[in-house]
């Protein structure tokens, strides 16, 4: 059955022309600004999500979404509400794939590739702890491999706090349980109110983990709180136990992201990026310091 908003316009301004994507919280749709002609996604909230403290919240959010400034983070460039009332946003259309779709082809991704991936997104996950945003669905669904100019590939960390709205308030980072299971910390499992900058380290060292590994540290279950008591009580297997052909300082780095207990994990996103950097250099894995692109005294 066809999308019934296919061809309408939003706002008065965006045509939409096809669905690209769909979720719980809702559908995004490919469309075009139709003054400027440019190329823009939009993504409409169900209805559900689009009245009260929620819609409220959802604003909030868009605005500080907005506000990461990024290359690494996708451009939130408008938002508002249909006619119909349901809340939207308009993002930058990007073109490539996710992380996910790359891994769903490919197990393992060797340690070069992986951290060209993710050490990118530690500078906006950097900004956004700053402002007190704790994205806390860091997974490779929401990692873009967008390409860029002359096909070069830019890694861009999608749902920055939009798909959190009705859940979280920005002014009052809290825990509840949001996110997948496999890729959450096991304090933000256990709902814990809340969330430090260390559980979002969690999240990354989960996807280095994957991409490296080819398997997350508690591979799923049918059983899903079995497998989330796994995840918070039993430690991740080494990662060179399961392949000793892995550069070892790397691989210790990324387990120190998976502890259970954050006084023991790597505390944040500035001491993950030295980390890891220097690991690189000790195991003779290309890596690129994303450093100098950024403001002094971010990173």
């Amino acid at each position: 059955m066809s999308d019934p908003r296919i061809g309408r316009m939003i706002a008065d301004r965006y045509q939409l022309d096809r669905v690209i994507g769909k979720g719980g919280m809702g559908i995004v749709y490919a469309g075009t600004h139709t003054w400027t002609e440019r190329p823009v996604a939009v993504k409409i909230l169900r209805a559900q999500f689009s009245h009260g403290d929620a819609l409220k919240r959802f604003f909030r959010e868009a605005r500080t979404a907005a506000a990461i400034r990024h290359p690494n983070v996708v451009d939130v460039l408008d938002m508002g509400e249909d006619d119909d009332g349901a809340a939207f946003m308009v993002l930058e259309l990007l073109e490539g794939e996710s992380l996910q779709a790359r891994l769903d082809r490919e197990t393992c991704v060797d340690p070069a590739a992986t951290l060209a991936t993710v050490l990118p997104l530690l500078e906006p996950l950097a900004m956004a702890h700053i402002k007190g945003i704790i994205h806390r669905d860091i997974k490779p669904a929401n990692i873009f491999m967008a390409r860029g100019h002359g096909g070069a590939v830019i890694p861009k960390l999608l749902d920055f706090g939009v798909a959190k709205f009705a859940e979280a308030d920005l002014r009052t980072v809290t825990g509840s349980v949001l996110g997948t299971p496999g890729y959450c910390s096991p304090e933000q499992l256990k709902g814990e109110r809340e969330l430090l900058p260390a559980s979002d380290v969690f999240g990354i060292g989960v996807v280095l983990y994957r991409m490296l590994a080819g398997r997350l540290p508690h591979p799923p279950e049918i059983n899903l709180p079995s497998w989330v008591i796994k995840i918070v009580t039993e430690a991740a297997p080494d990662l060179r136990e399961l392949d000793p052909s892995l550069p070892a300082a790397t691989s210790a780095v990324v387990m120190d992201t998976l502890t259970i207990s954050t006084e023991h994990r790597v505390p944040d996103m500035p001491t993950l990026l030295t980390r890891l950097l220097a690991a690189a250099d000790e195991d003779g894995v290309e890596a690129v310091d994303p450093r100098s692109s950024l403001p002094p005294g971010v990173l």
